[in-house]
């Protein structure tokens, strides 16, 4: 099966085709080719379209919504009458014996379109059921995933594939395969990367990671609460996110001043002065003042500095402490992350969570 796109630009500015095209990849209809066209030219479109038609056995064309009656009478003019199944919006399959043709616009429609008509179209054509599975993990060292994805291709044999994506630090591996994949396959690269990456991973599936932790504080019957103070609120926000956190988490306190630390969370005026706000011990006082109300089983703590330049401290920028309390005892991580402000404070937040998860995956 090999597939190919073609893009139909207004003259003005790009159209909006990636969401469309994801559609068709999410399923394992990859593209081999892509081509552009800048101008409304009956010709151009048909001769592009017959040169690939040669190759591809289907071919997409997205043009902006516009343009679907011009494209639409085209196409009809190179596949012939009655080759078009198709909805009275312009948008459809050309059909005959060796190719098909998905003629979609770059907006809402057509991103349904694909999803409820051609992708379906494909999966009987070709009377597979395409298969996803989704590893999610935090803080994997990138070259390693990479090496265990060469892993998993020598594998496979090339029966599967990949995406591997990295943002924020959370690495998220999916895996687009056939039904017609001999189960053993799959479960013998899955165990690669289960194996490999086993401190890292929070999920195997498609689960959100505040999700994830959500979850796990109901099915453990605890509460949870937050004291922040560079990630400002949003570690709380993710959990609060989640539909349900209600009835696990307690309360969230952004305690950006160093005497909302002390008057909130309890923390020393020694350990403040001796150490600083940005310290192990810091975190850790925080950590433990919650769990001290008695009002959590659980708790998330963060300090630190996210930029874009160092306080009176001069600590360096990204360093920062994220500490776990339990009512039996506190963990506290230190962490020097690099990049842009945001950059700094989202992976502290995903960490935070991440930590979180693990802590309680063990009580």
């Amino acid at each position: 099966m090999k597939n190919a796109f073609v893009l139909l630009k207004n003259g003005t500015g790009d159209i909006n085709a990636e969401a469309v095209l994801s559609v068709f990849r999410a399923k394992g209809y990859g593209f081999l080719e892509g081509r552009i066209l800048f101008h409304a030219e009956a010709k151009k479109l048909c001769d592009c379209v017959n040169s690939l038609n040669a190759e591809y056995e289907n071919i997409a064309v997205l043009v902006d919504r516009a343009y679907l009656p011009f494209a639409k009478n085209a196409l009809v003019a190179l596949f012939g009458e009655g080759s078009f199944q198709g909805a009275s919006s312009g948008l459809g399959l050309f059909v005959n014996k060796k190719n098909t043709l998905f003629l979609l616009s770059d907006d809402e429609t057509g991103l349904a379109y694909a999803n409820e008509v051609c992708v379906a179209y494909l999966e009987k054509k070709y009377a597979l059921q395409t298969e996803r599975t989704v590893i999610r993990a935090i803080g994997a060292n990138p070259e390693h995933v990479q090496g265990l994805i060469a892993t998993a291709k020598r594998i496979d044999g090339g029966a599967i594939k990949y995406e591997y994506t990295r943002k924020f630090d959370e690495d998220v591996i999916e895996m687009l395969y056939d039904s017609n994949i001999p189960k053993r396959v799959a479960d013998d690269v899955l165990r690669i990367f289960a194996e490999g990456m086993s401190d890292s991973i929070y999920a195997l599936d498609d689960t959100p990671l505040e999700t994830q932790l959500v979850r796990l504080i109901k099915l453990r019957g605890r509460k949870i609460s937050v004291a922040e103070s560079f990630t400002g609120g949003g570690v709380a926000k993710r959990i609060v996110s989640v539909s349900g956190a209600s009835a696990v988490y307690f309360e969230g306190l952004n305690t950006y001043d160093e005497r909302s630390k002390q008057k909130r969370l309890g923390v020393s005026a020694y350990t403040l002065n001796t150490f600083g706000a940005v310290s192990d011990q810091t975190a850790y006082e925080m950590a433990s003042g919650l769990i001290s109300t008695g009002d959590c089983d659980i708790s998330i703590a963060t300090t630190g500095l996210a930029g874009p330049k160092s306080d009176r401290s001069a600590l360096p920028v990204g360093l920062c402490y994220i500490a776990i309390g339990t009512k039996e005892r506190v963990f506290v991580y230190r962490y020097k992350f690099d990049g842009t402000r945001k950059e700094i404070t989202e992976k502290a937040i995903n960490y935070a969570l991440f930590l979180a998860y693990k802590q309680l995956k063990n009580l």
